[in-house]
């Protein structure tokens, strides 16, 4: 199984051994332990369940509570799957490390984008506005007419306009692993990866190269 879960802590700077500055951002891995296995012949298809993170028990419902029970692990903050991964019996029950990757593999990377709430078309879709002057009153940061003919004399599906921005789950693919961190359990992947600081992301390997 190559695939885990972890927080993005933030952004910073290392310097490889040419001495270029390269920006990466940390992904921390807390308590993530496969609960149970999930196959083609039971399911449907095949995945690996995972249990991230820590949650209080007064925080359980009754039904989560009787699934980690029956599992014997202790209650996580989310219970996420890989489709596709495979495990052995015996690693059931024990945490991943981030030692499943090495430095040079690529990964992708999930997560949710940061929040932004109800915003404008300009903020949104990047509109010019309109014109300071010229007759402009009060519509300076407006979208503008949407409507159009007597036929068909409706809105379509799809026009740009003001609404809800971010939060939308984001996959970043063929991220590098700069580092790993063993000692730290610890992730340094190249670039930017979704979402805010403390925010939880997906990674999921794919492979080796070289340089």
């Amino acid at each position: 199984m190559k695939s885990i879960v972890g927080k993005k802590v933030g952004m910073t700077q290392v310097f490889n051994e040419n001495g270029d500055c390269l920006p990466v951002t940390l992904v921390a891995v807390d308590r993530c332990v496969p609960v149970l296995s999930k196959t083609a012949e039971k399911d449907g298809y095949k995945a690996v369940l995972v249990a991230y993170g820590n949650r209080k028990e007064s925080r359980t419902n009754k039904p989560l509570k009787g699934f980690y029970d029956k599992h014997k692990i202790d209650p996580a903050q989310i219970l996420t799957e890989f489709r596709g991964e495979e495990l052995g019996e015996s690693e059931f029950g024990k945490p991943l490390s981030v030692d499943i990757f090495k430095e040079g593999d690529l990964v992708n990377v999930i997560g949710n984008s940061k929040g932004r709430g109800f915003s404008g078309v300009m903020r949104r879709y990047n509109f010019a506005g309109a014109p300071g002057s010229r007759g402009s009153h009060e519509a300076f940061r407006h979208g503008g007419s949407i409507g159009m003919h007597t036929y068909p004399g409706r809105v379509h599906k799809g026009k740009k306009m003001a609404g809800r921005m971010g939060g939308n789950r984001i996959n970043v693919k063929n991220v590098k692993v700069v580092r790993v961190d063993s000692d730290k359990n610890l992730l340094i992947l190249s670039g930017a990866v979704p979402g805010p600081n403390g925010g939880i992301v997906r990674v999921s390997g794919l492979r080796s190269v070289k340089g």
